[in-house]
């Protein structure tokens, strides 16, 4: 159940398998799979993360890891943002994901405001 308080999991893991032309539920998996989806899975759980401001182990609820994977996924992340490519397309992802961040918290505020 979606908490007020914690990011959507799912605005992030869309975001990242879109852009890695990845199944969305494919990134919840339990089980293990190929490395295109781990990867996906990884820029999911940093975007969770870096974008959307999730903790550590808030990002290991909402991907069902723990947190060692977490901090593993996120590493290797900011690793590939060393190429100006991979660091331009999650900038764009980064800054989409914020903006909906923002829209949800206003829309979010404006009903609680009635």
């Amino acid at each position: 159940m979606y908490s007020r308080s914690e990011p959507i999991p799912g605005l992030s893991a869309a975001a990242a398998a879109a852009a890695q032309a990845m199944p969305f539920a494919e990134l919840f998996s339990a089980r293990r799979c190929r490395p295109s989806v781990a990867r996906a899975r990884q820029l999911a759980v940093y975007l969770h993360h870096v974008a959307l401001g999730a903790s550590v182990s808030g990002c290991a609820r909402a991907f069902a890891r723990d947190r060692a994977t977490i901090r593993h996924a996120c590493a290797t992340i900011e690793d590939l943002r060393d190429d100006p490519r991979f660091d331009a397309g999650a900038r764009r992802l980064e800054s989409a994901l914020a903006a909906q961040r923002d829209m949800i918290r206003a829309l979010l505020a404006q009903g609680s405001d009635q």
